[in-house]
């Protein structure tokens, strides 16, 4: 029988001899009899007893079990916080520690007793009580050699709303995971493709034993690198190799910035053209196949770039490591013949071309879209050269050539004008640039589809998309020089007027600074074929007379010129509402700072309403162009540029200083560098 079952009788049996005593008595009060009604008393009595006891012993052993109950909750409690994984420590309004378990003790291996300030428990800069409070956060904390995740909670200390707040910290060990998680990540697998870049020049006049040679000495080196990565390698072609390496692998060779490239530069031939390479890499990618196409896009933006490099695509942001020497002019003209018969082609199938430089137009953005229209008038086809109305080119080339410019005059129109004349069938050939905010009409540039770019400066990161025909070639002088090439093979016996040869010669000795940088012997043939066709040495002077005001201005920026670090000139012009074609200005006289003695670098500041221009040169020994694309411009190594909106020349000073002095020191310690250089991918 269960208790409950028990319990039941028990009931009725008390009930049973309480209805009897009553009914005695009763009895004995109605028949006199007092034995029957002490009978009936007695057994009430005893039944009121039996359930007084039975209810204090219920209640009695209800309260020892309850009293037990709690007992227990308090000790499995107090158990339970202070065997918890994870540490716990309580602290008050001023940061001074109320209470902990035993694990937060052991984790933040200093003795810490009640009223212990924060700072003398937590590290910095983890310690700043002021900071925690502010409000709930999370973070990764490292004390001694173990790593912890923090989880920061306010508190109400005190019953008091208005009062306040103190902090919770929770202390969970996660040194393992972490190192299992870096593990992971160091294992992670990197594609990236090597192109020996100037194979055909390297290799040009070797004989059999020599090439093989230098590929025996160009694949050592290669493999040297890849085996200090632990990496592997594939011959692909006899100039292209892929190589598989690891994330951690990848990071080492970015913290010596990768140091193959100048081991590939250091191989000595007979022909005296040391050979370089290019290394494009894809970090990050769903699979394989991303990460194959991101390093064979990065190889091509460091081929664009002029080779000589490693460029890495982390996340599709580019890093660029090397480009420290000057880009190797490329003897052969195959390219630019190919290009000629392509852009021939198109042209013929356009029923109109619009040609555009970058806005400010400069002499090679000026000469090579005449050089451009001249092809698209040849074939007949309806022509016109996009104008940004910016800068003096266009009005002294009509200046100094008189009626002999009327022909291409007529052809220059603004953005609204060419967005009138659009068809169908147009095609837009951009010239002296591949960004579209360098563009002189952007409307012009979205607006039409069909796109061609001929360009002498290294690809950047942002280059113009979606083009029918790229053709850059960073070894070159200028894109005059480059539009020259082309009109050699456009068509046979082409006639030239004297206004067309010599605007191109004009851009030609622009870019070139008189033939005194950036110039190789096809910029000698460029110029020699322009003045066999009419080229005027007396125009071009003409061309680059200044007035009294630039002088006076150019030598004011001269005398305001500052050196903050031995052989950097820099002066920072302020331009007044009467200044006029300042960028210029500040470029012939960033160029005159560079022939000071002892002077390898000038940067010249011109401040301005709507931001500040600057104007970068360099004497060869130091990469101007990465100095700029930090700033978010671009160049060449020796020239340099940028325009940065809404900021004060002041700011920038410190900044340009600051890259200036990494710069040089990259040159002086002879090491590869990079605009991102300095970081650590992971």
């Amino acid at each position: 029988m269960d208790e409950k079952s028990r319990r039941n009788i028990w009931q009725s049996v008390r009930i049973g001899v309480a209805l009897i005593g009553t009914v005695l008595v009763v009895y004995g009060i109605c028949v006199n009899q007092a034995l029957w009604t002490a009978v009936g008393f007695a057994s009430v009595l005893l039944v009121y007893y039996l359930t007084f006891r039975s209810n204090r012993l219920r209640e009695a052993w209800f309260n020892h079990s309850m009293t037990t109950v709690v007992r227990n909750i308090e000790r499995a409690n107090n158990y339970a916080v202070q065997r918890i994984p994870i540490g716990i420590g309580v602290f008050d309004k001023e940061g001074h520690l109320q209470w902990r378990n035993r694990l937060f003790n052991e984790y933040v291996t200093v003795d810490a007793p009640s009223g212990t300030a924060l700072e003398k428990i937590l590290p910095p800069p983890e310690n700043n009580f002021a900071t925690l409070r502010l409000r709930d956060a999370e973070k990764q904390i490292k004390i001694g050699d173990r790593i912890y995740q923090m989880l920061v909670r306010r508190i109400q200390i005190t019953d008091d709303p208005a009062d306040d707040t103190g902090i919770v910290l929770y202390l969970t060990d996660i040194t393992d995971r972490q190192r299992q998680k870096r593990r992971y990540e160091d294992g992670r697998p990197v594609v990236a493709y090597v192109q020996f870049d100037n194979y055909d020049d390297a290799m040009k006049g070797l004989n059999e034993n020599e090439r093989a040679s230098l590929l025996v000495d160009v694949t050592k080196a290669i493999g040297g690198w890849v085996d200090e990565v632990h990496g592997y390698f594939q011959k692909c072609t006899e100039d292209l190799y892929v190589v598989g390496l690891s994330w951690k692998g990848l990071n080492e060779t970015i913290g010596k910035k990768f140091p193959v490239l100048d081991k590939i530069r250091e191989i000595k031939t007979s022909s005296r053209i040391n050979p370089t390479i290019s290394i494009g890499v894809g970090a990050v990618g769903k699979n394989l196949s991303e990460m194959s196409q991101k390093a064979q896009a990065s190889l091509d933006l460091a081929l664009g770039r002029g080779g000589d490099q490693a460029v890495v695509n982390i996340e599709d942001e580019m890093h660029f490591y090397g480009a420290r020497g000057s880009v190797q002019a490329k003897n052969t003209r195959v390219r630019a013949r190919i290009v000629a018969q392509a852009i021939h082609e198109l042209m013929t199938n356009a029923d109109q071309v619009m040609v555009m430089g970058h806005a400010n137009e400069d002499y090679d953005a000026l000469g090579s879209a005449i050089g451009v229209a001249k092809m698209a008038l040849t074939l007949g086809k309806s022509c016109c050269i996009v104008n940004s109305g910016q800068g003096s080119s266009l009005k002294k080339l009509e200046t100094v050539s008189k009626d002999q410019s009327d022909r291409y005059l007529s052809l220059i129109v603004d953005e609204e004008e060419a967005l009138k004349r659009l068809t169908p069938g147009c095609i837009l050939v951009l010239v002296d640039h591949h960004r579209a905010m360098l563009s002189a009409a952007p409307k012009v540039l979205q607006a039409v589809k069909k796109r061609i770019i001929i360009d002498h400066h290294r690809r950047a990161e942002d280059a113009i998309k979606d083009v029918m025909l790229q053709y850059m070639e960073p070894s070159t002088s200028s894109t005059c020089e480059m539009v020259t090439e082309i009109l050699q093979y456009f068509q046979n016996r082409m006639s030239f007027s004297e206004v067309e040869a010599t605007a191109l010669y004009a851009g030609i000795l622009v870019d070139t600074k008189n033939f005194a940088v950036q110039t190789g012997e096809r910029t000698f043939e460029a110029a020699a074929f322009l003045r066999r066709n009419g080229a005027d040495p007396h125009m071009v002077s003409q061309l680059f007379k200044d007035d009294e005001n630039t002088v006076l201005t150019r030598a004011k920026i001269i005398t305001e010129m500052k050196t903050p670090l031995p052989g950097l000139a820099l002066s920072v012009h302020k331009c007044s509402a009467q200044d006029k074609d300042t960028s210029v200005i500040v470029a012939q006289a960033a160029d005159e700072l560079l022939t000071m003695d002892d002077i390898h670098v000038s940067v010249v500041l011109s401040e301005n309403e709507k931001g500040v221009s600057i104007s970068a040169r360099s004497d060869g020994s130091v990469n101007v162009q990465v100095m700029m694309e930090e700033l978010g411009g671009g160049g060449h190594q020796t020239v340099a540029g940028v325009q940065v909106k809404d900021v004060k020349a002041e700011d920038l000073v410190p900044k340009v200083i600051a890259l200036a002095k990494e710069q040089m020191k990259e040159s002086d310690t002879d090491e590869s560098d990079s605009a991102a250089g300095h970081q650590e991918v992971g």
